[in-house]
């Protein structure tokens, strides 16, 4: 019985034996050297992002950063990484709103919200950021927002990396703006922000770390995404903007910021916080925001959210209570122009002329507080479009029908798209635009243009005067009558 007993014990022990080297030759984690292996299959080793052991916690992002294999830096040439290969170094961002691409748990959903992707991260579903606006370019409402969510097959509780920018825009740079856009967004959308992440990198970055990509999205079944609450701290009103203590970010390219901003903005382009497409760390954004304080809370704004969202990104990862506008609501909120014309100095010379040129004077002017066009009164609903001690210099807005001093930064004056145009009118007696004259500014509130009426008919003609500033125009009819002899 003994004897018996010895033999089963030792055949169960050469098969235990035998089942340990099996799996040391086959299991990736059971053997030291991962690089042996492809990241595939170290992929599909790990268990769930975190398992409960009587050890201390194992998660898959840890197991990853172990791996030298994961934490080769996409921008070292092959050269470099075949001299490197056994580095265990890996560049660490300090905010917890990013996460490498060695970091992505198995448990993550990848989101890709470009607009012309041609192949994505293995895995990722996707959604085309600009499916977020309406064909007025607006944002769509939050339960359509949440409805194109649930059918990518995302919750409200589930952890999401955001990857993905616009290749078909010539300015985004490689920058992932769709990516930072659709964090706020799901941010404003009440989504955990310890469960939303942005990639630090893109594609080519997983790619690079030898990770796989398809050449199209990965189709999760649809469920149901529920608003939690809507953040409204995160999206700035007109009224926040031009009422509240802040601080107020233009991150419009400089030469657009020159045309007109919102006055005492800050010019810091998107371009800024970036280096070749991905967002810069945090010691250089430091010298980048220098100009700002966390003491107070920044407004961002570029002609859409989209655009807006990299600098937003870039803020609030580095401290700021940073909320996201839009220059496109301002110019809408703008109000009407109280600049009219001077029909005194307004004039035509000479006046009555024979047929030829006839040089036409347009003076602009703003009325006096309490005197036509105006009420008299601090009622805000009279803010107005004015300017800076003349009718027609660097325009600014004007609250509670008050003058400021106070320069908008930036503004390139005499440049080819001016924020201030001003055209002659000529109408025949029946009243046909004969010519259209550009007026060129000879003074602060003086624009003069000369209309060659070598061949115009004997007779009377009058003479209007368009005028625009930003998106804002009026057109000051009938200021003139010219006599032709």
């Amino acid at each position: 019985m003994i004897r018996r007993f010895i033999i089963v014990f030792g055949m169960v022990l050469i098969i235990a034996a035998m089942s340990m080297q099996w799996a040391s030759a086959t299991c990736p984690m059971c053997k030291p050297d991962y690089e042996e292996y492809p990241h595939e299959g170290f992929l599909k080793s790990l268990g769930p992002e975190e398992e409960k052991t009587s050890a201390p916690v194992i998660s898959a992002k840890t197991e990853r950063l172990k791996n030298p294999l994961f934490n080769k830096s996409a921008q070292t040439s092959q050269k470099e990484t075949e001299s490197k290969s056994t580095t265990t170094d890996v560049p660490v961002r300090a905010s917890e709103m990013l996460v490498p691409v060695t970091g992505v748990a198995r448990s993550d959903i990848v989101l890709d919200v470009s607009n012309g992707a041609t192949e994505y991260i293995d895995g990722a579903v996707h959604i085309n950021y600009m499916d977020f606006y309406n064909e007025n370019k607006e944002l769509k409402s939050a339960e359509e927002i949440a409805a194109l969510l649930g059918n990518a097959g995302i919750t409200p509780n589930d952890r999401v990396v955001l990857t993905g920018t616009d290749y078909d825009c010539p300015t985004c740079l490689g920058g992932p703006f769709g990516a930072t856009f659709v964090y706020w967004l799901m941010l404003y959308l009440g989504h955990d922000e310890s469960r939303l992440k942005l990639l630090d990198g893109d594609t080519n970055d997983w790619k690079a770390a030898g990770l796989p990509v398809q050449s199209t999205p990965y189709v999760r079944p649809a469920t149901t995404y529920t608003v939690q609450r809507i953040r409204s701290e995160l999206l700035a009103t007109n009224d926040y903007v031009k009422n509240a203590d802040v601080q107020i970010v233009d991150s419009r390219p400089f030469d657009a910021f020159g045309q007109g901003a919102i006055p005492g903005a800050l010019n810091i382009p998107y371009d800024m916080v970036t280096e070749n497409g991905r967002l810069k760390d945090e010691s250089e954004l430091e010298s980048v925001f220098a100009g700002l304080t966390k003491e107070k809370p920044v407004v961002v704004y570029a002609n859409t959210e989209f655009k807006a969202s990299m600098v937003w990104f870039a803020l609030r990862m580095m401290g700021y209570d940073a909320r996201i506008y839009t220059w496109n609501d301002w110019l809408k909120n703008l109000p009407a122009f109280r600049m009219r014309l001077n029909s005194t100095l307004t004039r035509a010379e000479p006046n009555p002329a024979s047929p030829g040129p006839v040089k036409i004077h347009a003076v602009f002017e703003l009325p006096e507080e309490g005197g036509e066009g105006t009420s008299g009164t601090a009622d805000e609903n009279l803010t107005t479009l004015s300017v800076m001690g003349c009718a027609t210099c660097e325009p600014i807005t004007v609250w509670s029908g008050s003058l400021t001093k106070n320069k908008n930064p930036g503004l390139s004056l005499g440049s080819s798209t001016q924020y201030f145009t001003c055209a002659a009118k000529i109408r025949d007696s029946e009243g046909n635009e004969v010519a259209s004259i550009p007026m060129e500014k000879v003074s602060d509130d003086e624009y003069v243009g000369t209309w060659d009426a070598t061949n115009a008919s004997p007779g009377s003609y009058s003479v209007g005067f368009a005028v625009t500033v930003y998106s804002l125009s009026k057109e000051f009819e009938n200021a003139l009558t010219v006599v032709i002899q």
